[in-house]
């Protein structure tokens, strides 16, 4: 297995840990609303979440291996293997924030993690 893919698969790891963690963060910030005259202290209120930040670095980590692995991988096979993220975040967000995944999702998620399976044996 080469570099490229190994860092495609942990980018792809890390922008999962990146939406589960802004997720979290968002909830125990308990924002409501984003009035203009607030906005300041909204900001700092998210920025300063642990887990906002943990999702910012893992974000900012998997665009420095993204940029590494545009210089190995044709975009047109690396960019859709992004998409099995989505599988990995809904299965996040069903046993950690216990979100009801209805079955047309889950059937929407399949389709897609298909055709990632369909360009990844390209």
């Amino acid at each position: 297995m080469s570099l490229a893919i190994v860092l495609l698969v942990i980018s792809v790891f890390l922008g999962v840990v990146a939406q589960l963690a802004l997720k979290e963060g968002m909830i125990q910030a308990k924002i409501l609303s984003f009035r203009s005259e607030k906005i300041v202290p909204l900001l700092l209120k998210m920025f300063w979440n642990k887990f906002v930040l943990l999702g910012c670095v893992c974000y900012a980590v998997s665009l420095l291996m993204w940029l590494v692995i545009l210089s190995k991988l044709e975009l047109s096979y690396a960019y859709p293997m992004i998409s099995s993220g989505y599988f990995f975040v809904a299965l996040g967000s069903y046993f950690i924030f216990k979100e009801k995944i209805t079955l047309q999702r889950w059937l929407a998620i399949g389709i897609i993690i298909f055709g990632v399976v369909l360009v990844g044996l390209s």
